[in-house]
């Protein structure tokens, strides 16, 4: 079976294959089914096996059968909350060392059964619990894996020589910034504010991890464009720019938190709306006709660009940063009333529905413009 021992990205297509199937008789029904299930932590100690995923499938008396089972997988990770991440970022700002956040990497088990209507036992199903030998071993639950959040391109799976490698997140194959988590072009430096920070994002065995380094802790950067995969040594490169700059947390395609810093032009605008209400006075009893002014919440916004940066880091810009199905971001919020600057959720959206990477007809550096709005009202 095609898909034990391995590691995914659980928003990619994550397919197993089992083959060998024999069916007795000549049953109408020859049936697969798969469990995907986890280990869950318990508040006091201990787990519980939970299941994520029941798939089935009549092969029609078939050897072999298919099953993808990512969106199981994503059920493992619908209960993982990203503050941890994002305080480790903030304590990074106001301790000014580097932080490291640490996210274990979720185990499953499959659990396979084959099932057929037997007209010895006078038609009813009869079901067994399939096993496999790996490595000498028998197992009924058998191993099914590790899953981690976020996904590959299609266009990164198609770079994938073996094709059925393209399920999985093969350290080997992804991944030519510090470690394969990083979705960042290494052909420039990253350019910064004067006083932002910066992340490392890697994957090991295990585990994801960021390291977010403030200025004043990041260590010595070397080019690390051609480090074997593995290195653990010294941050990305970084191009400081003199102004200040406002920084970004967000999570990537493959579901790691990365750091990124834009130009920005405040903005705040409350509107204010005018509504005709019916309202009685005594000791009159005919209604009268009153205007009420109705005002909304304030809702902070600002216009922002990525400055001007080069071909491939406008494509990240745009590709990256601002596209996604379930991105999150959060803003470094320096504003008044705080003993210090702390990260806040906001949302981001293109400047424009149609966003122009580059002209090769113009001769200039591109630029992306994008919106940020406060993801909180008052």
């Amino acid at each position: 079976m095609f898909g034990t021992g391995k590691t995914y990205f659980v928003d990619s297509p994550v397919v197993i294959v089992i083959s060998g199937l024999q069916w007795p008789g000549t049953s109408p029904f020859n049936i697969v089914r798969v469990e995907v299930v986890y280990k869950r932590s318990k508040a006091g100690g201990g787990y519980d096996m939970v299941m994520a995923g029941d798939f089935h499938e009549d092969t029609g008396g078939q050897d072999t059968a298919r099953f993808n089972i990512s969106s199981a997988l994503r059920s493992i990770w619908r209960d993982y909350e990203y503050g941890e991440e994002v305080a480790r970022a903030q304590a990074a700002v106001t301790a000014g060392a580097g932080q490291e956040a640490v996210r274990a990497m979720r185990e499953y088990v499959l659990r396979i059964y084959t099932e057929y209507l037997s007209s010895d036992d006078g038609g009813v199903f009869t079901t067994t619990q399939c096993s496999v030998i790996i490595d000498g071993v028998e197992y009924t639950d058998i191993p099914g894996g590790q899953c981690l959040m976020g996904g590959m391109t299609e266009w990164e799976r198609s770079l994938i020589d073996d094709m059925a490698d393209a399920d999985v997140s093969h350290l080997e194959h992804t991944g030519v910034r510090n470690g394969d988590a990083s979705t960042k072009p290494v052909s420039s430096p990253e350019r910064v504010g004067a006083d932002s920070i910066t992340s490392w994002v890697d994957v090991r065995q295990g585990y994801t991890r960021s390291i977010f380094y403030p200025p004043e802790a990041i260590p010595e950067a070397d080019d690390i464009a051609g480090r074997p995969q593995g290195w653990t040594g010294h941050a990305p490169l970084v191009l400081r720019d003199s102004q200040p700059y406002v920084d970004f947390l967000f999570t990537n395609r493959r579901g790691a938190v990365e750091t990124c810093s834009g130009m920005t032009k405040e903005a705040m605008g409350i509107s204010t709306e005018m509504k005709q209400y019916s309202r009685t006075e005594g000791p009159s009893f005919k209604p009268t006709r009153s205007l009420m002014a109705i005002g909304t919440d304030g809702r902070r916004s600002w216009q922002m660009s990525s400055g001007y940066v080069t071909r491939e880091w406008a494509e990240w810009w745009t590709q990256e940063f601002l596209a996604g199905k379930r991105k999150q971001w959060w803003m470094l919020w320096k504003g008044p009333g705080l003993d210090a600057p702390r990260y806040v959720p906001v949302t981001v959206k293109p400047a424009k529905s149609d966003t122009g990477i580059y002209d090769k007809a113009k001769q200039q550096m591109p630029h992306v413009d994008f919106t940020v709005t406060l993801a909180l009202e008052g």
